[in-house]
């Protein structure tokens, strides 16, 4: 009897305590106010404001020269001589490879020989058909004959003058894929040829944010590489999208330098189109939320989720879209919220971007 008299006493204290404990946890429970069925979440936030915002972009690349150029043999035949080497600076012009030209010299003398004979032979039957002494076919036939040694000549020529290799341009010689000895074809490499008075960087942009560029628009281009900064401005920007990719292209120019060389990575800072009406939070305001990106908004006692474009960054900041000028943001206890989450709200004082 004595035994259940402990064991029923045991029982009761055991339920007490429990009774007690939950009370404590649901006290605890209210007090963290984390239920947004049946607590108040402590929150602060700031009216939104419009403020001017200048959009930048940050892409990278890697620097090439203005003009680039694999130079090709145009005829083919034994390299007698290499005039360039690695590094050398040459001008529009300047001989770069020779090849064995002689057969190529007598082909187009005997072609020029040819071709004095049919402008004799044409000029001693135009004045016998001045006075009528041939027929029409016959002249006709003289002049079709001095226009086709004319054409057999001028191709001689031409391929007389393709066995030495000119620059198409001011550069510098890149790499040179040919040596004296070698036979080359016609189509082959055998200079590889950089204009690095000036550079071009191209830079993917997103389908997103290539409506805030426009030719002209200033950028700063960083070579890590060789710690260096200049300016570049965009030159051009791609009207179609990179296969396989929501990009596009964009150019830039930069001035050469003695220190930058083309396939040095470089990083390009782009000024983009400034808004003038532009919402900048902080970045505690801006929260990801299933793929989306969202902000908190306070509505009449109320938290109200809302998805937002965030449109750029600056510092400490981002610039969004989707909200209004006047909308409350949340920007502390905001991470415990659910839409229609009853809140208490204590306004702050949000401080202006300087856009200049």
């Amino acid at each position: 009897m004595k035994k259940s008299k402990t064991i029923l006493w045991g029982t009761v204290v055991l339920l007490l305590a429990l009774l007690i404990m939950g009370r404590i946890l649901r006290q605890a429970k209210s007090d963290t106010l984390q239920d947004s069925f049946t607590g108040i979440v402590t929150v602060s936030g700031f009216v939104a404001e419009a403020q001017p915002f200048s959009r930048n972009l940050e892409e990278s690349g890697t620097l090439a020269g203005n003009k680039e150029a694999t130079i090709a043999a145009e005829t083919g035949g034994r390299v007698t001589d290499v005039r360039v080497e690695v590094g050398d600076y040459v001008r529009l012009g300047d001989p770069l490879v020779r090849l064995d030209d002689e057969l190529y010299r007598l082909e187009s003398e005997r072609a020029k020989v040819a071709y004095d004979k049919a402008k004799m032979d044409l000029d001693r039957l135009e004045k016998l058909y001045q006075d009528k002494s041939i027929s029409d076919s016959e002249v006709e036939g003289a002049r079709l004959a001095a226009k086709g040694a004319e054409v057999t000549y001028r191709l001689a020529l031409k391929t007389y003058n393709d066995a030495t290799v000119r620059a198409p341009f001011n550069g510098t010689v890149a790499a040179k894929f040919t040596e004296v000895g070698q036979t080359v074809e016609r189509g082959m490499p055998v200079v590889q040829l950089v204009d690095l008075s000036s550079l071009k960087l191209t830079v993917s942009v997103s389908e997103t944010d290539i409506k805030y560029l426009a030719p002209g628009a200033m950028a700063t281009i960083i070579m890590d590489a060789v710690g260096d900064t200049v300016p570049g401005k965009v030159s051009a920007i791609g009207s179609r999208a990179t296969t396989g990719a929501r990009t596009f292209p964009v150019e830039l120019k930069l001035a050469g330098a003695k220190n930058l060389r083309s396939g040095m990575f470089a990083r390009a800072v782009i000024s983009g189109a400034t808004t003038e009406n532009a919402l900048l939070l902080p970045r505690a305001a801006v929260l990801p939320d299933a793929g989306n990106t969202i902000v908190f908004l306070a509505r009449g006692g109320t938290a109200r989720k809302r998805v937002v474009d965030v449109i750029g960054s600056i510092g400490d900041r981002v610039a969004v879209e989707g909200i209004e000028a006047g909308d409350t943001v949340l920007t502390t206890g905001n991470q415990m919220l659910s839409h229609g989450s009853q809140i208490a709200l204590t306004l702050t004082k949000e401080l202006a971007y300087d856009a200049h």
